[in-house]
């Protein structure tokens, strides 16, 4: 059974973010992360792995988003529905890592494990069962009805019932039972097309009974009856028992595969869900606003209303300063500004609000509309090569060539003092050919710069399809940490705060 709660069809492996590592730690993701797993690691691993893969269809991600409206209204549902799952595979991986120790194990062993595993498997099922047929009834028809139905019909009790006979019936074995194999000699005069006919319970047969089987025996002509004082016959005979003991593992090996799958799969986008339960919930218990994005089908244009620094919010536990957007046409947004007047919370807020947009997920902002972008890239400063094989620029510069060699159009790029390792008028040179170059191919760049050249002469000859932001002062010209539309600014205020703080005057 395909479990699709994330994807409205099969999963798809997505390329929206191709430098993965790099977008975690520019824009601090870790703070999300723990929130989402409440300390439990695999929670923490499916998150991310899920967060940091963002769809590039619309459909899906609308899907997505229906999804955990659903699991958002039935928090105590996905809860049960993920601690369920997550005993019945850690039990399942236990024991497996138990197992594993034995090395090669005989048939007869194979055969155990096998019943072993379908115990366990079987156990989950009808634990996994209980927990639906209760929460089925509290869902509204949609993505978790449907796939509840399905595994209600899928596994039903004739099904159920089905599992427990074979189980049963393996378990025979383990008191000494028979196999009643049938089959035609293959190549190399092996056993070809096993079936197993039956698998019956050993019982001390009674002396009236002994007799009618050797009264029996000497009627059917054409049996066989080997002596084990051949030993050569001996060994051909427990090859034989081998080679039924592996084509009845085997056979039972491939269902349980396919249950385990299940359990994986579920286990997995049941995670995801459970993760988005917790970050909603500790962001509503600190009045954060969150709401699902409005997803346009054509347009890249990006709008906000009251977006916010999630990982800032997190860390603080206070709410930091939103800030709002209008996108419409534009291709470049130039932020500059004072020094930690918010314009790199900004740009974070900006990346992550994107991401979890494209990922079905909803955002940290009071309303949002924005379209789907192919890539979605982030160039942050990092610190110089420790080995002194290359300067901070060369590395900024080859850092970004691999991204723009992978870049397509439609693309979106968070730039964050790029360039600024050089003098202002090379750096205000670079930034132009590069920056240039992306909007012409339609990609969309956001620019935070302290290169001020750069920014005027933007400003001055009137760029096509950009818009200027810049770090707001108040009367008192402190910093309110809001990002404002207007002309660049200078981004120091060094003589200010000499004479502030040296000359003590204001």
């Amino acid at each position: 059974m395909k479990v699709n709660l994330l994807n409205c069809a099969d999963y798809v492996t997505s390329d929206v973010l191709p430098f993965k590592p790099d977008v975690f730690e520019d824009l601090n993701m870790e703070p999300i992360l723990s929130v989402m797993s409440k300390k439990d690691k695999f929670v923490s691993q499916a998150c991310k792995s899920i967060l940091l893969a963002p769809s590039g269809d619309r459909k899906n991600i609308l899907y997505r988003q229906q999804a955990l409206k659903e699991a958002l209204e039935h928090k105590k549902d996905i809860f049960s529905l993920y601690v369920t799952v997550a005993e019945v595979y850690t039990d399942l991986t236990n024991y497996r890592s138990r197992t594993k120790k034995e090395g090669n194990p005989l048939p007869a062993v194979r055969v155990m494990n096998s019943i072993e595993t379908l115990d366990l498997l079987s156990t989950g099922l009808e634990k996994l069962k209980a927990v639906i047929v209760d929460a089925n009834n509290r869902f509204e028809p949609g993505i978790f009805r449907d796939f509840f139905e399905a595994f209600l019909l899928e596994y039903d009790s004739s099904f159920m019932l089905l599992v427990h006979e074979k189980c049963q019936a393996l378990r025979t074995l383990q008191v000494g039972g028979e196999i009643q194999l049938s089959g035609r000699i293959g190549r190399g005069m092996k056993c070809d097309d096993l079936l197993v006919n039956s698998i019956t319970e050993y019982r001390v047969k009674r002396k009236f009974e002994k007799w009618d089987s050797l009264f029996g025996a000497k009627l059917r002509k054409n049996e066989i009856r080997i002596s084990y004082d051949d030993l050569q016959l001996t060994r051909d005979c427990k090859d034989l028992e081998s080679t039924g003991l592996l084509h009845v593992s085997s056979c039972f090996e491939d269902f349980n595969k396919d249950l385990s799958r299940l359990f994986e799969n579920l286990r997995t986008q049941l995670a995801f869900f459970y993760g988005c339960c917790n970050l909603h919930t500790h962001m509503t218990g600190m009045t954060f606003g969150l709401c699902f994005p409005e997803i346009a089908e054509k347009s890249h244009a990006i709008e906000t209303d009251r977006m916010y620094d999630l990982s800032l919010a997190i860390d603080t536990l206070r709410a930091p300063q939103s800030n709002s957007l209008r996108g419409s046409d534009t291709l470049l947004y130039i932020i500059t500004g004072v020094n930690h007047g918010g314009k790199t919370s900004f740009l974070r807020a900006a990346a992550v609000a994107q991401i979890m947009a494209q990922a079905g997920m909803f955002v940290p902002a009071k309303g949002m509309k924005t379209g789907i972008f192919r890539g979605i890239f982030t160039h942050f400063g990092r610190n110089e090569d420790v080995t002194l094989n290359s300067g901070r620029l060369e590395e900024e510069l080859s850092r970004l060539s691999r991204m723009i060699d992978v870049m397509k159009p439609g693309s979106l790029l968070f730039l964050n003092e790029s360039f600024a390792t050089t003098s202002e008028n090379e750096g205000a040179a670079i930034a132009d050919d590069i920056i240039r170059a992306l909007t012409d191919n339609k990609v969309t760049v956001f620019f935070v710069t302290h290169i001020y050249a750069y920014a005027k002469r933007a400003y001055r000859e009137n760029y096509e399809n950009t818009q200027f932001l810049q770090t707001e002062r108040n009367e008192r010209n402190e910093r309110t940490y809001r990002i404002i539309s207007g002309e660049p600014s200078e981004t120091g205020y060094g003589m200010e705060m000499y004479s502030r703080i040296i000359c003590g005057t204001e």
